[in-house]
């Protein structure tokens, strides 16, 4: 049986540490979480409620000290449903207490979802399984409480929609902008570029702040009538978060606050669609975390301090490939008011926050974090001293799906949500797969119905699916489609975009576009495919980082985006072109490889022959001159490469070019620091500089059989006639795919564990292949 491991802890912007759950002394740690329930799919509700004591629904009367109460929801949910998503809150305790809810007929864990002071009234969103007969257990501390649960929505083993756990991304801050809610009134939040078109719910973490009067909030779906619930409660002058799952609406959610004013603050967590993302794998509640008493760390009672932070390193066999995890968090003894973020350890703390405190509070809240590769989470502390305390409650896991035929696999450090691998795996369950392309950031699958997919990073909407995310890192860890796109028969990708080539010869673009590498006129960029302006008849695309690429059915070449570097190719010294221009001097041109910011392009002529302009690093041009001394080493017009005919396809590396001949064989030429040229020379700066770079064309040893070739960042890879791969150059983070520690190869080494390869993907940090 699959389980999750007991936590380990690094240091994380410094030395401080922290973690956290409930104030509850019980500080042992529980046995390794075990999956509750199969991995399931979600169905949103309108917000119903299902439990008050105060006035008997579900349950009648408040619950003692020790006391437990079990509600049944056999009737607000399906036979399949394997867990609940429930707005769960406490009414003025008698006692300072803590609230946990578990599956009924379970042992009750050492964990809590609800911590309350005498008096108060708090909410706080659990996602729990379902125990005995479709039932949750509510166990009360200390204290007579009154409990009230309003019901968000459930998993179920049946039909659902997935979800997609994203970097937390602000949407509204009325602080900032519309003001604050007054006593009565609704704001209705449009999430159109956070959340895509056909997301069915979302997850956000609600803010709210600068309270005149004690109020609640409720958030619902807009369009739709506001339900008897309450999404968070707060006091005057208090600040409190809540993470609430709520349907959507045309990508809308409509919040209503019923007394005095109040400023609310939605970060988007994530969402739910039917057509891809995760399945929810409910855990028994497990507490991972306590630094009251060392507890999930190095055995360090000390708590966090300001600007300190933490990694949650959740390593081990989690139930499967895990995308995300849902966690309770609670802050206890704070020395001063403070705020702590949740998020994936890359980057900078994200402009979010997962909970707010003040001094001497013990506050809960729900969170759920987005995994960037690894299954780690990253916790920091704003202001002051404070423990943390965290339970885990479930993981958001892949769909074990398989491919059969025609399937992806990559390698490298660009594998998607599998990880870097030393050798070829099958990264995305994509069957009738024809081609593939690659940033490294971000991958595209061209499938045999002529449409697109696309997973990975997504800041600018490199996934063409119509939203973007709040920071560099995350996106979607499965295979999201491209929207608007058919009857697409190539596509290339680089930088942080993509280009797609239609059967009725247009181009269309998404991604960044600073430096106008749409290609549609402006520098804006678009989560969704836009066409490149002005190209029609178009044969073949090549990407760049920052550049686009087409060839035309006339034989002509054209180019857009970056010219820093001389990469338009058409002669001028302009900074960049939000249109196609026409590159000077080729005409019957048959194919066009983009490269790197630093590199050449590279463009074959109906002829055989090879043309190159940009920059000339280490010889990259071909053309046999090296850059000399108060030149600029590029050339802003197309110069041929030296000695090169027959040639049927080129590509591009970073300070390389390669050429494959009709002959099978294959030349590189530029960079030779870690192998790049494949030829068995070795570089040797000391003894003989001119091994580590050649100003014009050298065959890569050992290959004749090759049919498609590919570049990445130091190297290359060949497809050869019998449907297998060789690679050469450097190796970092296993992108020869040869399962060998060597940090680079000069001649060509086998791709394990392909055969029958039908396409070569080009990448910049692996490789990647369809197979069949």
């Amino acid at each position: 049986m699959h389980r999750l491991v007991p936590v380990v802890l690094c240091a994380l912007l410094g030395a401080g540490l922290f973690t956290g759950p409930a104030a509850s002394a019980e500080s042992a740690v529980a046995p390794a979480a075990e999956p509750a329930a199969d991995a399931s799919s979600f169905t949103s509700l309108a917000p119903v409620r299902v439990l008050d004591t105060r006035d008997g629904t579900g349950v009648s009367g408040a619950v003692g000290p020790g006391g437990t109460i079990t509600l049944s929801l056999s009737a607000r949910v399906p036979a399949d449903a394997t867990a609940v998503v429930l707005n769960v809150t406490g009414v003025t305790p008698t006692a300072p207490t803590h609230v946990t809810v578990f599956p009924a007929g379970t042992p009750r864990p050492t964990s809590s979802n609800l911590n309350l002071p005498t008096g108060d009234i708090r909410a706080n969103q659990v996602t729990t399984a379902l125990g005995t007969n479709r039932s949750v257990s509510f166990f009360n501390n200390a204290g007579n409480i009154h409990l009230v649960a309003d019901l968000a929505g459930y998993y179920s083993t049946g039909d659902g929609a997935k979800f997609t756990p994203v970097p937390p991304k602000r949407t509204l801050d009325t602080r900032l902008t519309g003001g604050p809610l007054g006593a009565g009134t609704t704001r209705v939040v449009d999430l159109a570029g956070s959340i895509p078109a056909s997301a069915t719910a979302v997850t956000v973490n609600l803010t709210a702040t600068n309270a005149t009067a004690s109020t609640f909030v409720t958030a619902w779906p807009t369009g739709a009538a506001k339900p008897n619930a309450s999404s968070l409660n707060l006091p005057a002058g208090d600040t409190r978060p809540n993470l609430v799952t709520v349907a959507v609406a045309d990508r809308k959610v409509s919040l209503n606050n019923l007394a005095g004013s109040v400023d609310l603050i939605v970060d988007v967590t994530g969402f739910y669609t039917d057509d891809y993302g995760s399945l929810f794998q409910p855990l028994q509640p497990q507490r991972v975390l306590d630094t009251r008493f060392g507890t999930g760390t190095d055995g360090s009672t000390a708590p966090v301090g300001p600007g300190d932070g933490l990694i949650l390193d959740l390593v081990g066999e989690l139930p499967a490939i895990s995308t995300g995890v849902a966690l309770n968090l609670t802050g206890v003894d704070a020395t001063t008011s403070t705020v702590v973020t949740a998020w994936a350890p890359v980057g900078e703390v994200p402009v979010s926050s997962t909970l707010n405190l003040g001094p001497g509070q013990a506050v809960p809240n729900a969170a759920v974090v987005a995994f960037a590769g690894d299954p780690a989470v990253a916790l920091h502390n704003l202001s002051g001293y404070v423990h943390l305390v965290a339970d885990l409650s479930g993981v958001f896991v892949t769909p074990d799906n398989k491919c059969t035929t025609d399937c992806v696999y990559g390698w490298g450090s660009s594998t998607g949500y599998a990880g870097s691998s030393p050798r070829p795996i099958e990264v995305a369950a994509l069957p009738g797969a024809r081609a593939v392309a690659s940033t490294g950031e971000t991958t595209y699958v061209l499938g045999a119905d002529g449409r697109v997919q696309a997973w990975g990073g997504n800041l600018y909407g490199q996934l063409g699916n119509g939203w973007t995310t709040g920071q560099p890192y995350g996106g979607s860890a499965m295979p999201v489609p491209v929207v608007g796109l058919t009857n697409v028969t190539a596509i290339a990708a680089r930088g942080q975009g993509a280009y797609a080539l239609r059967a009725d010869g247009t181009v269309w673009a998404w991604g960044a576009n600073h430096l106008g590498q749409l290609g549609n006129g402006n520098v804006n960029a678009s989560s969704v495919p836009v066409r490149v302006s002005g190209l029609t008849g178009v044969t073949a695309i090549g990407a760049g980082d920052n550049n686009g690429y087409a060839v035309r059915s006339d034989g002509t070449l054209w180019s857009w985006g970056d010219n820093g570097g001389g990469h338009l190719g058409n002669g001028s010294n302009v900074p960049y072109s939000t249109t196609p221009v026409q590159v000077t001097g080729l005409t019957d041109m048959v194919a066009v490889a983009g490269g790197g910011h630093s590199n050449g392009t590279y463009a074959l002529r109906e002829d055989g022959t090879v043309w190159s302009w940009g920059y000339n690093f280490s010889g990259a041009l071909g053309h046999g001159q090296p850059c000399a001394e108060g030149v600029p080493c590029l050339s802003r017009v197309p110069v041929q490469v030296s000695g090169l005919t027959g040639v049927t396809a080129v590509a591009s590396g970073v300070y390389n070019g390669m050429a494959l001949r009709e002959d099978g064989t294959v030349w590189t030429w530029g960079t030779n620091d870690r192998g790049q040229l494949g030829s068995g020379v070795d570089c040797d700066y000391t003894q003989d500089p001119s091994t580590c770079q050649a100003y014009v064309p050298v065959r890569v040893a050992n290959l004749s059989t090759v049919t498609q070739i590919g570049g990445f960042y130091g190297g290359g890879y060949a497809l050869l006639a019998d449907g297998t791969v060789q690679s050469w150059g450097t190796n970092y983070s296993g992108t020869l795919g040869n399962d060998t520690v060597a940090e680079y190869t000069t001649v060509p080494v086998p791709v394990l564990d392909l055969a029958g390869v039908t396409d070569l993907g080009n990448s910049v940090s692996g490789g990647f292949a369809v197979a069949r």
